[in-house]
């Protein structure tokens, strides 16, 4: 199996053998199967695929199509005829209502039972096991025995079990259907910040707009045989096409899609029967004056919304309605509106494609998130055909500080009837002076160090801190509210080359957000504020720093995305290499000045090779200051030489020990190109003759290009190095793919 796969199936089938009676049963036992008392079904035909890390299997197809039988021998619940799964991680499924519930134990008792089933310790569930009942909201019920619980509140605690301890693999088959309209968009959320973790999804819906938004991959399944694969792009609409086939001729076979009919251009339309009506959502389009998308930024009472939605219709002697739906953040149902209700009736064009747009003008309401959802429904509104909620997301900003939901329609007067212009208050007030931002300065460091202990939960220690910013005139930019610290991103410089050219970086880190404040998200938050402040005075073209870098993991890089803040430039990756003997002559560096003039003469030897990169300095000062002088940390510095070519150095490389994981860390190497290798295998000596398995690192791209004829094991990492979004944006992407970055570059390595 690849390392890179999280799974891998291998002709894998299903067959069950069917009875006319228990006593054939029985008789095909004592028979020893000299004669054949059954009747075969194949359930599940031979297939196979595979499932790289981080991908989002969607799985297709009618009732029968073999999706849930191909589910559960994935998760092993069914052992199949033929071939073979292989898994790589730990798996959760949500394969049916309360699947791993014992209906006589309590709620609380069913979450230990299904994390031990999961593989999952004590310790962390009793950890998790407030968010786990909060999310699934059964929080008055959770010493109760779960065979009291209603559908809905089985379906919730098996997600929040499944998906709060966090698995390599999620499965879900259509449980979420039973789930409330606020636990959908919660799951759906939560599935979503799943996705960006790098989690393995398979999700098996027959809401194709979920596959299509949330799905990286998609598989159609009919009468157990896998018809195609691919993109859901791809996918879908060949899927749709048969669905669409069939409405017409309940007959026809996915073959049938491909072929084309010469007579059916002139022909008689058919007559649908009812059995083959359906109508569905086909596509909706979300825009503003400014953008389109499924992520829209509005300002309150100034932004226009239009929504364009295209449903596909073989209802006989009806037109469907179409209705839309507003829910902020918590769930809460703000708005909704139905096209009947105005008179109005949506357009039917060719090819049974329906018609119709909505105009919100000037959006009323106020600062907030809000998930907009379009429903089909029966043209008297009562039987839903189909819903796609959400179909964007809403991140309303608004220039004063009015508190509620949305603005009402208003008019100010005085006693003299005067009237005063309401929109000229907006225009003129100023935002918002809740939030204070400043360069941070040494009193602030108390502050700092709380706020620190409080995102992080550990303790900075300020020696550690001080050596971080030690070349800095300020550690960055925070945010109060008051006297209370809200905020804080820190930057420090670097020096370092662009393109060859001598420039000094800025390395930032330290971001944080009081966790009272993580629900400000918007452009007037905390963290906005306070990395939009470094970022806009420090960073960028004609700025102290040309270019930043940082190392956030993907779930926060997202935030800065959401708020054009970050742009991501690079990846990091983590090589692996086995520990192994060589004969390379090593001498350790303390920090003395004679040896350290190697380290400077290597460093230029480097330096040359460098020329398309940007890259950190590595001289003997930055190595001193970065790998000695850091307080509570320890480095190995070893100049190498390989004594049988040469009495002179080849290179430098920086290790730290992991003794509980067996492996060393491979930090930095100065050394060039063609020296690259012997410097790996001397960092493989030392881990060999400390006992260890392996050498890992953290590179970007291209210093892994360096090594790639190793044939190391390499995996994508969740962390990535992000550019300021709010830089010009051809000075920026200068860097794009350009950073030479180990895991020495990073100070919490």
């Amino acid at each position: 199996m690849s390392f890179d796969a999280a799974l891998q199936v291998e002709q894998v089938s299903k067959t069950y053998h069917l009875y006319d009676a228990p006593k054939d049963r029985l008789k095909q036992i004592l028979f020893r199967g000299r004669r054949q008392y059954y009747r075969e079904y194949q359930a599940l035909k031979a297939l196979s695929f595979s499932l790289p890390k981080g991908e989002v299997l969607g799985i297709v197809g009618r009732n029968g199509a073999g999706k849930s039988t191909l589910l559960q021998m994935i998760c092993g619940t069914l052992t199949p005829t033929t071939g073979h799964v292989h898994i790589q991680g730990r798996i959760a499924a949500l394969l049916e209502l309360g699947a791993g519930f014992n209906p006589q134990f309590t709620g609380r008792e069913n979450i230990f039972l299904s994390a031990s089933i999961m593989g999952v310790e004590k310790s962390v569930i009793e950890q998790k096991l407030d968010d786990i009942i909060d999310f699934a909201g059964v929080r008055n019920f959770i010493d109760q025995p779960v065979s009291t619980y209603s559908s809905g509140m089985f379906v919730r605690l098996a997600f929040s079990v499944a998906t709060t301890i966090e698995p390599d693999i999620l499965i879900i088959d259509e449980a979420l259907s039973v789930g409330d309209g606020d636990f959908a968009r919660r799951s759906f959320e939560r599935i979503m910040a799943m996705k960006e973790r790098g989690a393995t999804i398979l999700f098996c819906s027959h809401s194709l707009y979920q596959i299509e938004v949330l799905c990286s991959q998609a598989i159609w399944l009919e009468k157990g045989q896998m018809v195609k694969i691919g993109k859901p792009a791809e996918v879908l609409p060949a899927y749709q096409a048969f669905l669409d086939r069939l409405a017409s001729d309940p007959e026809a076979t996915p073959e049938d899609v491909h072929k084309r009919v010469v007579s059916d251009s002139t022909s008689s339309p058919k007559v649908t029967g009812k059995a083959g009506q359906f109508a569905r959502i086909e596509k909706v389009i979300a825009k503003t004056p400014q953008a389109q998308g499924d992520v829209l930024d509005i300002v309150s009472c100034e932004t226009d919304l239009t929504l364009d939605i295209l449903f596909k219709s073989t209802l006989q002697n009806e037109i469907p309605q179409v209705a839309l739906t507003i829910h902020n953040a918590a769930g809460q149902l703000i708005s909704s509106c139905g096209a009947w209700a105005s008179g109005v009736q949506p357009v039917m064009g060719l090819d049974d494609i329906g018609s119709i747009s909505i105009d919100l003008p000037k959006l009323p309401l106020l600062k907030g998130t809000y998930y907009v959802g379009v429903l089909l429904f029966c043209e008297r509104g009562l039987f839903l055909h189909d819903e796609a909620d959400p179909v964007v997301t809403l991140n309303v900003t608004q220039p004063n500080q009015e508190r509620g939901l949305f603005m009402l329609p208003h008019t100010w007067q005085t006693k003299n009837s005067k009237r005063i212009k309401e929109n000229a208050i907006v225009t003129t007030r100023q935002p918002s002076d809740r939030w204070n931002v400043r360069e941070a300065t040494d009193q602030d460091f108390e502050h700092i160090k709380q706020l620190f202990q409080d995102t992080f939960e550990q303790p900075l220690h300020e020696d550690v801190w001080n050596w971080k910013y030690k070349f800095a005139d300020s550690s960055g930019y925070l945010v109060s509210e008051g006297q209370e610290i809200a905020g804080f991103c820190g930057g420090a410089p670097r020096r370092g080359l662009v393109k060859g050219e001598p420039a000094t970086l800025a390395q930032l880190g330290d971001v944080m957000v009081d966790k009272r404040q993580r629900g400000v998200l918007t452009k007037t938050g905390p963290f906005y504020r306070s990395v939009y402040g470094f970022l806009t005075e420090k960073i960028g073209k004609d700025r102290e720093f040309p270019f930043g870098f940082g190392f956030p993991n993907r779930r926060h890089l997202r935030v800065g995305q959401r708020q054009n803040l970050y742009a991501p430039m690079d990846r990091i990756l983590e090589a692996e290499w086995p520990a192994k003997e060589a004969q390379y002559s090593l001498t350790e560096w303390q920090g003395d000045s004679d040896l350290g003039a190697n380290i400077d003469q290597l460093w230029q030897q480097m330096k040359p090779h460098l020329n398309n990169y940007l890259v950190g300095v590595r001289d003997q000062d930055w190595m001193r200051f970065r790998f000695l002088e850091k307080p509570m940390d320890h480095y190995q510095i070893h100049l190498v030489q390989d004594t049988q070519q040469s009495q002179n150095y080849i290179g430098v490389i920086v290790l730290k020990d992991y003794p509980d994981s067996a492996h060393i860390e491979l930090l930095d190497v100065i050394t060039t190109p063609e020296n690259g290798l012997a410097n790996l295998a001397a960092a493989q000596q030392i881990a060999s003759r400390l006992g260890r398995n392996s050498v890992k690192a953290w590179l970007t791209a291209n210093v892994y290009a360096w090594y790639e004829s190793t044939h190391a094991t390499v995996t994508p990492t969740e962390v990535f190095v992000p550019g300021n979004a709010l830089d010009d944006p051809d000075h920026l992407a200068i860097s794009k793919d350009s950073w030479w970055l180990m895991g020495g570059d990073s100070d919490f390595r």
